[in-house]
């Protein structure tokens, strides 16, 4: 699992049951991005991810913004899998669980911005800023062209070496370039079109097809013959595509739904582990703790209590 604060993170290759890398951060140099302090809310990096790169599902306090500097890849941010190339940006908020994947034939880098709005609360429209990270209306991801991404560029620059370096009132300028840059994509997101990904750069109709049924159905037992079979291809095409388009198995896209689903009930409703273990399609309870513990790190009722 790619761990954000360390500057190369190692996994397993499970053919070859070596450690290769997963992710380097390239900047900021000499110091950790992601250990936000209470005083001063921000973060950024630039990061370099390869085919081995794995994130799990997530969320966190801080408002996100990402911005794809090369490669491809795929934001899963809610019920959207949106397409990454370079001069995109998305944003998510942080009540949207989400996960970032290379396109693992096109591997490349992104810039990460983590921030809480407070840090900018002196600001008179601070929250109508932000309401662009919360707005269920608006894709979470822009295009832009050559002159938005040589401004945004400059922006990113600005933080990363403001950040990078420290100097004598660095904070006051960070706050400065932030708010220019979400006043600069408050403006992008509020006229974006309503436009619709293309099938040759997003997910298939087949394939989006495959993935309403399995989120239809997650409290059912789901195989990949059976998903073919309601998108009528067969399960080695269907496998082929689904992998091709999303970067992931169909196998690890349905645990992923289900352990979605499974945190959404932990966190709010009362109801015990094994009445939410059968609601997430797992018959036998102790194969979903065993689950949950490996994707999650920790065991469903450790996650309850920790997230209230």
């Amino acid at each position: 699992m790619y761990n954000p604060c360390a500057r190369i993170s190692l996994v397993t290759d499970q053919k070859t049951k070596t450690e290769v890398e997963s992710a380097r951060a390239i900047r900021p140099i000499g110091k950790e991005p992601f250990l936000l302090t209470d005083d001063f809310p921000f973060g950024i990096a630039h990061f370099y991810y390869t085919s081995y790169y794995q994130m799990q599902p997530h969320k966190h306090a801080e408002l996100e913004i990402i911005y794809s500097v090369s490669g491809k890849g795929y934001l899963f941010a809610g019920d959207e899998i949106l397409p990454l190339k370079p001069g995109d940006v998305a944003i998510t908020n942080s009540e949207e669980v989400h996960r970032v994947m290379p396109d693992p034939k096109q591997p490349g880098s992104l810039i990460v911005i983590m921030f809480k709005a407070k840090m900018l609360e002196f600001l008179p429209n601070i929250e109508e800023l932000c309401t662009i990270f919360y707005n269920e209306n608006l894709k979470r991801r822009i295009r832009l062209n050559t002159k938005e991404r040589e401004e945004i560029d400059a922006i990113l620059e600005s933080l990363l070496n403001e950040f990078e370096k420290e100097n004598k009132f660095f904070e006051d300028l960070i706050c400065a370039r932030l708010t220019e840059m979400l006043i600069l994509l408050h403006r992008l997101f509020m006229t974006q079109k309503n436009d619709v990904i293309e099938e040759e750069e997003g997910v298939g109709q087949r394939v989006k097809e495959a993935m309403e049924f399995i989120d239809n159905n997650l409290h059912m037992p789901i195989t990949v013959a059976g998903v073919a079979n309601q998108v009528h291809l067969s399960a080695s095409h269907l496998s082929s595509l689904f992998k091709q388009k999303t970067g992931m198995t169909i196998y690890n896209y349905i645990i992923s739904k289900r352990l979605i689903l499974a945190r959404k009930l932990l966190v709010e409703t009362d109801k015990p582990v094994e009445i939410i273990a059968e609601e997430c399609g797992y018959s036998d309870v102790s194969s979903f703790i065993r689950c949950f513990r490996e994707r999650v790190g920790t065991t469903p009722g450790q996650y309850r209590r920790g997230s209230r």
